[in-house]
């Protein structure tokens, strides 16, 4: 990651917790959907394009939830109705609460 890119990262998520350490449990700092977003997103978020934040990354409690797990249907303009199924089968995807994914910092 560029210095630049990596400034921008840090800007973004500054009123978010510090970043954990690689494999511990994830915080909500949000860096890694700061830095780029997931495959997920790229293939179903308008708007979510690489080297660019998330835009499904939401921000609650002092802390960033992933959107596409929280609320998929808000996303991809479907009801709220299939949100918790829809949801949860993201999360497994991408591997939701597995520890922290980002090898960087």
């Amino acid at each position: 990651m560029t210095d630049e890119a990596w400034r921008r990262v840090e800007a973004f998520t500054a009123r978010a917790p510090e970043k954990p350490a690689f494999g511990s449990p994830c915080n909500g700092c949000g860096f890694c959907c700061a830095a780029e977003p997931c495959s997920v997103a790229r293939q179903f978020v308008p708007g979510a394009i690489d080297g660019a934040p998330c835009p499904a990354m939401e921000f609650e409690h002092g802390r960033f939830w992933c959107g596409m797990v929280r609320r998929p249907g808000h996303y991809l303009g479907l009801p709220a109705w299939g949100d918790e199924e829809m949801g949860a089968m993201i999360g497994e995807a991408l591997g939701a609460g597995k520890g922290c994914c980002a090898d960087v910092g």
